[in-house]
């Protein structure tokens, strides 16, 4: 499910850079907006986390909404990082 997300936030972000804007991208994927931008904040993850999920190396407590959360609360790799480890 992990990796899905992530998968769903490049998506996203390719077709945002590309032009598409986000409530024109909220509408063709029928999600809100604000989902778009948590699936968008994926992309900003520390590249440890985002090979420790490809890996199947994820802690016990982590699932969708603890890797938003990490995600929109974290801008720094390091913070990110003891944040998906505890």
């Amino acid at each position: 499910m992990l990796i899905k997300a992530l998968a769903y936030g490049w998506k996203y972000k390719k077709a945002y850079e590309s032009g598409i804007g986000v409530k024109a991208l909220a509408s063709t994927e029928k999600r809100d907006q604000r989902t778009i931008y948590k699936y968008l904040n994926l992309t900003y993850l520390s590249p440890r986390i985002i090979n420790d999920i490809m890996d199947s190396k994820i802690p016990p407590h982590i699932n969708l909404q603890t890797l938003f959360q990490i995600a929109s609360k974290h801008e720094n790799f390091a913070d990110q990082e003891r944040a998906f480890k505890c």
